[in-house]
């Protein structure tokens, strides 16, 4: 009802009570969708934003583990070019023992035998960890298994350059006329101290070096006539006497085999023949021990 100023006329409405309880019910429905419709979209915000925090985190994830397998690929090829490595460092160590076995190095990896050819085992794709740490064992093991074939060649180098600086070869071909120590004289009158071995045969025959070493005397050496003599360290120094050609001079490195001179038979001698010597720290020794 609307009551009017100034004495016009009073004016009423009527509603149904279906209408208002129709009107409210309607509202109330639309209050409901509206507020439904929100929920929903705010629900669906919150979803979309956790589905994108996922992939991103996913997407670290990849871009991670593509790090993490790109550095394996280093380290594994860094490895490859380490075992590389040892492998052309053992077949140095096997030329310079001159032998197709080695003992067991410590790292405890053994060759495999010849004419088997099995192989087998299940499929597996193994984790970052699991390659990241096969990788890790493999650098030690290839660090302790070089440090010991390091160890084992330098001691191979120094024992062949010992073993190289050692008489152990003939110094010429020939018959031996005089062995080493008391002797029957070859000037016909009693007996006399020979210090080495004489060795006979054609007037120029090559004379070798029985060792690695440094000439240390070349030229007339009294009865000796024309002498070579080497010094091969360690106390040790070997003579060639009588020779007819002098090859090498002093302070000349020869090795083991080398020519040095030929025979002849210059000074005390009877015909051409070498007479070779061996002196440990001064004193002449048996040649025959070192051959």
């Amino acid at each position: 009802m609307i009551v009017p100023h100034h004495g016009k006329n009073v004016r009423s409405f009527r509603l149904p009570v279906r209408a208002l309880q129709f009107s409210a019910a309607a509202l109330g429905v639309l209050a409901v969708l509206t507020i439904g419709t929100f929920v929903s979209y705010r629900y669906a915000l919150n979803v979309a934003s956790t589905e994108r925090a996922e992939l991103e985190q996913l997407r670290q994830v990849n871009v991670n583990q593509h790090t993490q397998i790109e550095e394996l690929a280093k380290a594994t090829a860094v490895l490859q070019d380490d075992m590389n490595r040892l492998n052309k460092l053992d077949a140095d160590i096997r030329k310079m023992v001159n032998s197709d076995e080695l003992p067991a190095s410590r790292s405890g990896i053994t060759r495999p035998a010849a004419g088997h050819s099995g192989q087998g085992g299940p499929t597996a794709k193994p984790e970052v960890n699991d390659l990241v740490n096969l990788v890790q064992e493999l650098q030690a093991t290839a660090k302790a298994r070089e440090q010991s074939l390091t160890a084992l060649q330098a001691a191979l180098v120094d024992r062949n350059a010992r073993l190289a600086a050692t008489p152990s070869v003939w110094p010429t071909s020939g018959d031996v006329t005089s062995r080493f120590g008391w002797r029957g004289s070859p000037w016909g009158w009693g007996n006399d101290w020979h210090p080495g071995i004489d060795i006979a045969n054609d007037y120029g025959t090559p004379i070798m070096a029985t060792a690695d070493g440094e000439v240390s005397y070349s030229g007339w050496y009294s009865g000796y006539g024309k002498l070579i003599q080497i010094d091969h360290g360690n106390g040790i120094v070997t003579l060639y006497g009588h020779n007819s050609e002098l090859l090498v001079n002093v302070g000349d490195r020869v090795k083991k085999g080398q020519v040095i001179a030929h025979m002849g038979s210059t000074g005390n001698s009877t015909g051409a023949h070498c007479h070779y010597e061996v002196r440990v720290n001064g004193t002449a020794v048996n040649p025959a021990n070192f051959l």
